[in-house]
C-alpha cells in the first residue's frame, strides 16, 4: 500500500533513461514498444541482461521441445521490438538453425518454411492464424515440416492456441511477453 506505483505516466516522465538502474555506459542494447499511445517504454539492457535473457528463452523454447535438429522461422520484426531478438539468441544457444524471416510477405514466409524445412514457426498467434488459413487455400500443409509453434507479441486465447494446433497438426505455445 506504501510502495509507489509505477505506471505508464512515469515511464513516459522519465522517457528515455530517467529510470535505468546502472549508467548508460552499461547499457550495450535499446529496445522499446511501439510509442503508439505516447512516448515508448523504453528498456536497457546489458551484457550480463543479454546473457540471462538468451539462456532463459533457451530453457522456454527447450521446455517446448525445441533442440538442435530444429530449423526455426522468426516471423517477428527485428528492430525496437525485443521479441525478434529475445527468440534469436535463445533459439541459437539451444542450437536449432534459424530463418530471421522478419514480417510481412506470407507467399515469401510459406515458400521459406517449406523451402527451408522449418519445423518450428514462431509468430504473433493471429498472423499464424492467418498463415494456416493461406497454406490450407493452397493445399500444400502436407509438405511442411512444422511440429511447434512458439507464439506471442500479442493475446492470445485457449481458442485461438486450439485452432492453431489444428490447423497446423502441431504443439503450440503461448509465450509471455514484456
Amino acid at each position: 500500500q506504501r510502495l509507489p506505483f509505477t505506471d505508464k505516466d512515469v515511464l513516459r516522465a522519465n522517457y528515455p533513461y530517467g529510470l535505468f538502474a546502472t549508467p548508460l555506459k552499461n547499457i550495450v542494447r535499446v529496445h522499446a514498444s511501439s510509442g503508439t499511445t505516447g512516448k515508448p517504454t523504453v528498456v536497457g539492457y546489458t551484457k550480463n541482461d543479454l546473457e540471462t535473457w538468451s539462456d532463459l528463452i533457451a530453457r522456454i523454447v527447450t521446455m517446448a521441445g525445441v533442440s538442435n535438429d530444429d530449423v526455426a522461422q522468426i516471423c517477428f520484426s527485428y528492430g525496437l521490438f525485443t521479441g525478434g531478438f529475445g527468440l534469436h539468441y535463445g533459439l541459437e544457444k539451444v542450437g536449432a538453425t534459424l530463418i530471421p524471416a522478419s514480417v510481412g510477405s506470407t507467399e515469401k514466409q510459406i515458400m521459406l518454411m517449406e523451402d527451408f524445412g522449418t519445423t518450428v514457426l514462431i509468430a504473433t498467434p493471429s498472423y499464424a492464424i492467418y498463415l494456416s488459413e493461406v497454406i490450407r487455400e493452397k493445399q500444400i500443409a502436407d509438405r511442411l515440416k512444422l511440429k511447434i509453434g512458439l507464439f506471442g507479441a500479442e493475446g492470445c486465447t485457449e481458442e485461438m492456441r486450439k485452432q492453431i494446433e489444428k490447423n497446423f497438426n502441431i504443439f503450440a505455445t503461448d509465450n509471455y511477453g514484456m
